[in-house]
Formats: C-alpha cells, structure tokens, sequence
C-alpha cells in the first residue's frame, strides 16, 4: 500500500509539473489528490495546516535576508570593486577576464548563497566587459554561468539552509563543510578557463602594477571581508544564521550608502521589491514541501527506499554512486530547491541506515543540484548567462562540455573524499 501511495504522490506531482503549472501550484494539488484517494475529503484542512506549519520556523527567515543582501551588494558598487580588485590580480594572465570571472563569483558566493543571484550579478558586470575585450559571447555566458554554480557551495548557502531545516543538522557546520569543496570547484573552473583560453589565443590584460592591486584591494576590503564577517559569525556562535543575513543586509547598507555612496535611498523600494519577489518565489515552494514532507513521513517511504536500496547493495559508496546519477537527473527535471525538498526526507533513514554522514552527504546533494542548474532542460543559470550574453542558446551549450567535466571532478571528488566536507566542521565544532 505504501508504495502505492507513494507513487500516486510523486506521479501527480510530476503530472502536474509537466502540464506547465508552477512548481507550488503542482505540489499542492498533487497533495489535494492524494488526500481525496487515501484520506477522504474531509482532510483537506491538513493541506493548508501543514503548509503554515512547516514554514513557521525562524531560520527561514535568512532565506529573503540574504537574497537582499546580495542585492544591495550588487547594487552598492561592492561587486564592482570586487570585479576590478580580480582583474587587477589576475587580468595579466592568458584569458584573464575569464578567471576573474570565477573569481568574483567565489566571493559573491560567500554573501548571497545563490547560483541565481550569482550569475545576474556578475555576469551583468563582467559578460559585456568580456565581450569588448573580443571573448565570444558564448563562451563568456558559459563561464559565467559555471562559476555561479559555487554560489550555493561556499557558504552562505540558501539550500544548506532548506536541508538543516530539513534534516535538523546544524547549519554552521553545512556551511563549514561546504567551503572546500567550494574552493575546489573554483579550482577546478580556473584550470580549465586557463587550458581553453590559452589553447584558444584569449587576451590578456596588462600586468597591472604592484600599487594598483594593493589600491583596488582597500577599495574592495568591506567587500572581501563581508562573507567573513558572516560565516566567523555564524561558526563562532555569536549570531544565528538569521541574525546573520540581518546583518549581511545591514552591513550592505552602510557600506552601499555611507562608504561607497553608490547606493541611494530612492533605489531601495526597486531593491526591496526585486528581492521580494524572489524570496517570495522561494518561500511559496518551501511552503508547499511541508505538506508533501508531512505525506512522505505518513506513508513511511523513508522505509520503503531504505529495503530497496539495501537490497541492491550494502556499500555506502554504491549507494552514493546510485544517489550521485539519480540527483543528476532528478535536477535535471526539477529546479533545485523543488527537487532537494521533495526527495530529501524520504532518503534520510536509508543515509543513516548505511552510515553516510548527514553532513557530506548533504553537500553532495546541494553540488549534484547546483550542477544540474548548468544544464538543460532546466538549466537556470545557463539560460539567465544566455540572455545576459544576448547569444544563441545553442552556441553556449556547445561551450558547456570542458566546464561540465570540471564540475563532475569535483563532485567525483567530494563524494568518494569525505574529509574534503568533513575536516572543517570536526576541527571548528569537535566530533
């Protein structure tokens, strides 16, 4: 019966999804239907009940803070200097603008913990100035959207956030565990940038002086020092991870108005107003997951994956290589936070069954997402980097392979090397 039910869940939600309808719109109705077949009408209160019910949690709250955080930074002038401090470090070498790129994006990462807001941010700065410096626009809109996949890797992290809540892990140290691994992909991106750009002929910019990059990294340090005021803030306990995203807005804020005073009062409503929206877009979906995490637990589904995996094979690392292809394709079908909701509470009694850490394995999760954002049919981020670019979608798929390659190292990596998640949480939060 379980699996029945089960099945009638995940199929209607999927129906749903795939006849157009928005994702909280699907998931909603999928529990409608499930409730009229197995409970009866009389319990459709629970759908409504259970959706409040699971977003009235505090930590949710940073979730719109630090989206408008990333949004003040970007419009206070912090990512420029970001941009222009990475171009004055590295500009000089073989495709400079290509590495400065990764970059910027690795410290946006450490502020908005989104792949999103990462590719509109900098690829609205640096995709134009690539294309003057004679990049083809193609390959500027697919390294900028590659290097967005870090946003939610480096902490902050908005799916860390919804997985802690989900699986009750702490969040500090997700955050911790994801900073290696984060700093491995950007790695991993420079190395390939600069194998394509040199086997490519792409410019370089002139070695800028000793004194200009020490002038533009003081121009840029409030930027620079702003994701380590927040996670120092988190891991040392001083602030929760909500006080913190209050405090990456307010610390914006000052710097956008006071220090840089590139940001006005006037533009504060058109700031607020586009953060809304995508905190509201985020939150509807996390509401909408409440019910189907309350059906899930009812159901025990949790149960019946543990039998099914189990049955296949005992191995942690089979079963992370199974999960690995699976997430891969399921993100693929979902946009991230839809897929990590849906499918994370049922895979929680199989994770600790088998003995794979609640905390690697989330970090594998969230870069298996982040990675499926790369490519399509969802492909968020390609597709905003593709319109930034003004080129053929086409054309930036063809200059998607080597980045892709890059990503699946690091995930091979990350997922068959759990110190790389591990290490930083166990020295900074003990065993």
């Amino acid at each position: 019966m379980e699996i029945l039910q089960l099945v009638t869940l995940i199929s209607g939600f999927l129906i749903f999804a795939f006849l157009g309808l928005p994702i909280f719109i699907s998931m909603g109705l999928a529990s409608v239907v499930y409730c009229t077949i197995f409970w009866g009408s009389s319990s459709f209160t629970n759908v409504a009940a259970q959706m409040i019910e699971f977003l009235n949690n505090f930590v949710f709250l940073c979730v719109p803070f630090f989206i408008l955080a990333g949004d003040l930074m970007n419009s206070g002038g912090l990512t420029k200097r970001l941009v222009n401090f990475s171009t004055a470090l590295v500009g000089h070498i073989k495709g400079g603008l290509s590495h400065v790129n990764i970059i910027v994006s690795m410290v946006f990462s450490g502020v908005s913990g989104s792949a999103v807001a990462d590719t509109s941010a900098v690829g609205s700065v640096l995709i134009p100035a690539m294309k003057e410096d004679g990049y083809p626009a193609s390959y500027a809109a697919a390294v900028t959207a590659a290097s967005s996949t870090i946003g939610p890797i480096i902490p902050p992290s908005i799916p860390m956030i919804v997985y802690g809540m989900l699986t009750e892990q702490s969040i500090g140290k997700l955050f911790l565990a994801g900073a290696i691994p984060g700093f491995l992909i950007g790695f991993f991106l420079l190395i390939t940038s600069f194998l394509i750009s040199k086997k490519r002929n792409f410019p370089a910019r002139e070695r800028a002086p000793f004194k200009i990059v020490i002038r533009s990294l003081l121009d840029a340090i409030f930027a620079v020092f702003m994701p380590l005021i927040i996670v120092v803030g988190i891991v040392s306990g001083i602030v929760t991870p909500t006080e913190a995203g209050v405090l990456a807005v307010v610390y914006s804020l000052f710097v956008g108005i006071v220090i840089y005073r590139e940001l006005a009062i006037k533009d504060l409503p058109g700031i607020f107003s586009k953060s809304m929206v995508s905190s509201g877009y985020i939150m509807i979906i996390i509401a909408s997951a409440g019910i189907f995490s309350f059906l899930v637990a009812e159901m025990r589904a949790g149960e019946i994956l543990l039998e099914f995996f189990t049955s296949i094979s005992q191995s942690k690392w089979v079963i992370l290589c199974i999960l690995n292809i699976f997430f891969l394709i399921w993100g693929c079908i979902l946009e991230p936070m839809t897929a990590l909701l849906v499918v994370v509470p049922m895979l929680m009694p199989l994770i600790e069954a088998v003995g794979i850490d609640p905390i690697h394995f989330g970090v594998v999760i969230v870069l298996n997402l982040m990675i499926a954002l790369f490519t399509p049919p969802v492909g968020i981020v390609l597709y905003l980097a593709t319109a930034i670019s003004g080129e053929k979608l086409q054309l930036v798929v063809k200059e998607t392979p080597p980045f892709l390659f890059a990503l699946l190292l690091a995930l091979v990596c990350v997922t068959f090397i759990p110190d790389l998640s591990l290490w930083l949480p166990q020295i900074l939060y003990g065993q």
